[in-house]
């Protein structure tokens, strides 16, 4: 009876019914839940369990906690106090009307490297769409006539459209489900990114040295390994260095640095026109500067603290926010966060019974092990069955499906090949029509605007 009445009681809890009945998408503070005099003593756990010594001091800790829990009431009795700096207190105040370009140099260079990531995932998008009219006839597909009935071409038609669709479903079945062990496996965001960006470098040169149109099939189906991967790991990286006020406007480079890529493989397409093994190979240019520039940014400080790496975390939030109380107000948020996911997420709700309304706080060994337990196919599960996060991930698969179904990636990929002239003294295949490749540029042209 006792059990069943704790069970009711937990199912009260705000921070479950959360995971249940949440259908604004609302976010709560999970700070606000701990009482203004048990924050030192919370604080105080958190700092001496994880020797933060060396990288803040408490006191600095103690204030980004008050900070985090309530903003107003924190400046208004720090003012009084004389405790806020002029430093501090325009730093509050900056952050509320910044914009991108005013931003640190450390959350400049990693935005930097995504919208590359962006641009070299319309670029590899493109390649083939100038291509598609030569390279065919070039490894062996000589009755190809998309003009015609469709037994003109016949087999030939098949093997050529499977290469040119080979790159999403390899994106879909394979690259964007290897991003999260990705993640977990290699040491963060920036290690998945440096590998998807390695597939597509390699496979970008592979297509290059193709003879046949088999081998040609088999790279790109590597090289939608990496723009999978790429496409998932990106967007999370970028949520999670940027400062929640820009956040959805810095998600949005997405979008528009892979139309730039198109648009940018339709201006190769210009400048090489004979050239498909160029046109194809041109990736590797925006591959091989990500490769080089992904390890300049700091790493994710919501990862490095996932992992309890929370010195690193600190430093990396200062270099970002640029002000040392600031960035203990989001080591704290981002810890108290995660403390009560981990929490919720527990396989059995022992523990979710004893939290009566305030945030858990769980030892750094405790943490550790229940973190273990998450393993790749119950983050997966959960995906369905936590209902906030099935509406969300219908939602995903309905906006993404009807995008698909539009006919724009079809344009996108077969653009120079559908507008293709049809003229009869010209035999297809033969030379490229330079006519459809700039109707294609100023596709990609238009899409990006």
């Amino acid at each position: 009876m006792e059990l069943r009445q704790r069970a009711s009681s937990a199912s009260e809890l705000p921070f479950q019914q959360l995971l249940n009945n949440n259908n604004m998408g609302y976010v709560e503070n999970p700070l606000r839940r701990v009482a203004e005099e048990h924050v030192v003593e919370y604080i105080k756990a958190f700092h001496e369990d994880n020797n933060l010594d060396s990288v803040v001091d408490l006191t600095t800790l103690i204030r980004g906690a008050r900070l985090a829990r309530q903003e107003e009431i924190f400046r208004t009795k720090e003012n009084a106090d004389g405790a806020l700096t002029e430093v501090e207190d325009t730093a509050l105040d900056s952050e509320k009307h910044t914009s991108i370009w005013t931003e640190t140099r450390e959350l400049k260079i990693i935005l930097l490297t995504c919208f590359l990531g962006a641009v070299l995932q319309g670029w590899t998008q493109g390649a083939i769409v100038g291509a598609n009219q030569t390279w065919p006839r070039a490894l062996g597909l000589k009755s190809l006539e998309l003009h015609g009935p469709a037994q003109t071409g016949g087999k030939d038609i098949w093997a050529f459209s499977a290469t040119n669709a080979v790159v999403y479903f390899a994106a879909s079945t394979v690259g964007a489900f290897i991003c999260d062990p990705l993640t977990e496996i290699l040491t963060g965001r920036r290690a998945a990114i440096f590998v998807a960006a390695l597939f597509t470098f390699v496979a970008s040169i592979g297509e290059a040295f193709a003879d046949d149109w088999r081998a040609l099939l088999a790279w790109r189906f590597f090289l939608g390994i990496g723009m999978g991967a790429k496409s998932s790991v990106i967007p999370i990286y970028e949520s999670e260095v940027s400062p929640a006020r820009l956040r959805g406007q810095i998600l949005t480079s997405w979008q528009t640095g892979t139309a730039l890529g198109i648009a940018i493989a339709g201006a190769i397409s210009l400048l090489v026109p004979h050239s498909w093994k160029f046109q194809l190979a041109s990736s590797f240019i925006p591959a091989f500067a990500l490769l080089l520039l992904v390890f300049l940014g700091s790493e994710s400080p919501r990862w490095l603290i996932k992992k309890q790496r929370y010195d690193k975390a600190y430093i990396v939030l200062t270099r970002l926010r640029g002000n040392p109380l600031l960035a203990a107000r989001d080591l704290v948020f981002i810890f108290a966060q995660l403390q009560v996911e981990t929490t919720l997420f527990m396989r059995t709700n022992q523990d979710i019974i004893q939290i009566e309304n305030q945030i858990p706080y769980l030892k750094p060994q405790v943490y550790r092990q229940q973190t273990g337990l998450f393993g790749y196919a119950r983050r997966i599960t959960q995906l369905f069955t936590i209902p906030r996060a099935r509406r969300a991930t219908l939602a995903s698969f309905l906006v993404m499906a009807a995008q698909q179904m539009s006919g724009v990636n079809v344009f996108a990929f077969l653009a120079s090949t559908i507008l293709e002239s049809r003229d009869e003294s010209r035999e297809p295949g033969s030379s490229p029509d330079k006519a459809s490749l700039w109707l294609f540029f100023v596709f990609g042209i238009a899409n990006f605007l």
